[in-house]
């Protein structure tokens, strides 16, 4: 009887101890998941523009009329990403950058942005060089949707305009968003533009999808309705009707306008003014969709492997 008591105590001292374990574990894993969120934050507080935009400068002016590569290379240290393009994009003009993962498209755009400077050559607007404008009026020409957007912990009118909302007019929010295809989605939302996005602060706000969340960060070029327009895989995460109404919500917003589309789905390119093929940072094929797939060279090669299988 002596015994099975024992064992019943002893029993009872492992099950408690092992809580005591479990709940120590835990409360470590919180801790290290706490300091790692702390890191973050403070690399993002610390963290300095290359380029602030803040520094002075000229004013561009009103309208874009041409922007032009000058022997522009780039190198992220050691690694050279462009080599020696030349290149004049015009007003108005549709453009399409394609090429392998890594062949430079992005960085090309980037550079346009003014988010980096060339390690060599130079980037003419209006004739000067953009490192002689001020970076926050040369950027206001420019809307862009990178690959990597993100949606804040934020209201939804807050997620578009990239700002407090209150001063901006909601039917221009709302007309954005519709050209985006993100107008019957937004009938379903309760709260409309006050819902509000990501569920990091509160478990019930709203986690939208990888295409609605796609949508919403479109419809922040649409509404900046700037003179560039710049679209860096916009519809990957879409499905092919979605895609195909953007495309086409697309051609209305940026009549115009200059733009540059960044995609791996070719059938999304054939209808732009100029392709340009990049690759390992120089410019390998350049024309139009027919003049490309009539050189039956490495545009017409990734063409017949991927869109060309739909056609016919």
């Amino acid at each position: 009887m002596k015994s099975l008591a024992q064992l019943a105590v002893i029993t009872s001292m492992m099950v408690s101890t092992t809580w005591i374990l479990i709940g120590f574990t835990d409360s470590l894993t919180s801790l290290f998941k706490n300091g790692l969120f702390i890191e973050y934050l403070r690399t993002f507080l610390d963290y300095e523009e290359k380029i602030p935009e803040d520094t002075e400068g000229l004013d561009p002016g009103t309208q874009i009329r041409s922007i032009e590569f000058k022997d522009v290379s780039f190198s992220y240290k050691d690694k050279e990403v462009l080599s020696h393009l030349n290149m004049e994009f015009r007003e108005g003009c549709t453009y399409a950058l394609v090429g392998h993962n890594g062949a430079g498209k992005t960085t090309l755009i980037k550079l346009l942005m003014r988010l980096y400077d060339p390690t060599g050559g130079s980037i003419a607007y209006h004739g000067k060089d953009i490192r002689e404008y001020s970076p926050a009026e040369y950027r206001k020409h420019i809307a862009v949707v990178f690959q990597d957007y993100q949606m804040y912990g934020a209201s939804l009118k807050e997620n578009v305009v990239m700002d407090d909302g209150e001063t901006h007019p909601e039917d221009r929010i709302i007309a954005a968003l519709k050209k985006a295809g993100f107008g019957e989605r937004l009938k379903t939302l309760e709260k409309g533009l006050d819902s509000q996005v990501t569920t990091e602060f509160d478990r019930e706000c709203i986690n939208f999808s990888g295409g609605e969340s796609q949508k919403v960060a479109i419809s922040r070029a649409f509404y900046k309705d700037s003179d560039i327009l710049i679209m860096d895989e916009p519809s990957s995460a879409l499905d092919p009707i979605a895609e195909y109404e953007l495309n086409k919500a697309m051609e209305s917003a940026a009549k115009g306008k200059t733009v540059f589309y960044i995609s791996h789905r070719l059938s999304t390119m054939r209808d732009a003014d100029r392709i340009i093929l990049l690759e390992n940072g120089r410019i390998a094929e350049e024309g139009t969709h027919a003049e490309l797939l009539a050189k039956n060279g490495k545009y017409a090669g990734m063409w017949y492997v991927q869109a060309g299988r739909y056609e016919g």
